[in-house]
């Protein structure tokens, strides 16, 4: 019984997100059925076929810089949490297969972890070394948000008087004083579970590769959307950051369906067409690609694992 009054709460926030991400998911199929229901799919496949192929292989380096960022979040956490086990090499294989697979199946958390467990434990680090590396990666993730987040407010020129200079000062302010916090050894614990957080210099080590990051990733999107109506980078950073996390939120494999209502209803209903050819192209080459390449690494570090097993036990 002593367990009950704690459990409720929990149960409630399990009950309420799940709730949120169903609205999501509705709202969205709703919103799509709209935009689609108003397109003509020749249309589409005219707008991918005029797609820029230089846009396209830039999306493709952009992507590759994203990912080399994602994994260096893994080489950092490693490099903290156990630098002897964890090579760099291997800490980058698995930072990059996690995302890879994350991005696109969902459930990042889960997703992402069992990867994660699966590659570090065959270095011998244990399920608390491996959350440890998970929180650290995923903090870094994180402050990249807030990084691109802030500097998008910032700049964006339409609100710049408003609440979004406002919003992004206090962003700023705050990853400010997590660096200032951080000046001095902090730990975290949650029983006997305890992580130690990085410092100052590490914290804005993150700050910059997230930076790099997110600047990527969005960088892919924007260069497969039609010229004509792209609005400054700095515009669409908000937009992008707004359809990301909703996709999170959301629970739904890769943010599927709400990503792309988000952007779909950002634009003019007649420039839609060439936004969705362009959301496809980047479903493609963001999304698909590094799933594949991480599907095919995951199924050749097994079968080298298989027959290193069979050789010592031979």
């Amino acid at each position: 019984m002593s367990s009950l009054p704690s459990s409720l709460p929990r149960r409630w926030l399990r009950a309420l997100s799940w709730l949120v991400s169903l609205l999501l998911l509705a709202l969205a199929a709703w919103l799509l059925h709209r935009y689609l229901g108003a397109m003509r799919w020749r249309d589409v496949a005219t707008a991918l076929k005029q797609l820029p192929r230089m846009h396209v292989a830039g999306a493709v380096l952009a992507t590759a810089v994203s990912f080399a960022m994602l994994a260096t979040f893994d080489v950092l956490a490693a490099r903290s949490v156990a630098p002897a086990r964890a090579s760099t090499r291997l800490a980058a294989f698995a930072g990059f297969a996690a995302h890879a697979l994350s991005n696109t199946l969902g459930f990042h958390a889960f997703t992402g972890g069992a990867v994660r467990y699966r590659v570090y434990a065959s270095a011998g680090l244990g399920a608390g070394d491996i959350a440890r590396v998970v929180a650290l990666a995923s903090l870094g993730v994180g402050l990249g948000y807030g990084v691109l987040g802030a500097a998008g407010l910032l700049m964006e020129p339409a609100i710049a008087a408003g609440w979004g200079r406002a919003a992004g000062a206090a962003i700023v302010l705050l990853l400010a004083a997590l660096v200032v916090w951080l000046a001095r050894p902090h730990s975290l614990r949650a029983g006997r579970w305890s992580i130690v957080l990085p410092g100052s210099g590490a914290a804005l080590l993150q700050m910059l590769v997230g930076g790099v990051e997110m600047s990527a990733a969005i960088g892919a999107m924007y260069l497969v959307l039609p010229p004509e109506v792209a609005p400054s980078f700095a515009d669409f950073v908000p937009i992008y950051l707004a359809a990301l996390l909703a996709g999170i939120v959301s629970h739904a494999p890769g943010g599927l369906g709400v990503f792309e209502a988000i952007l779909l209803g950002a634009f003019p209903a007649q420039a839609r067409a060439d936004v969705l050819a362009g959301l496809l192209c980047y479903r493609l080459v963001y999304n698909l690609l590094p799933f594949g390449v991480a599907a095919l690494a995951l199924g050749l570090f097994e079968s080298r694992r298989r027959k290193a097993r069979s050789a010592s036990a031979s």
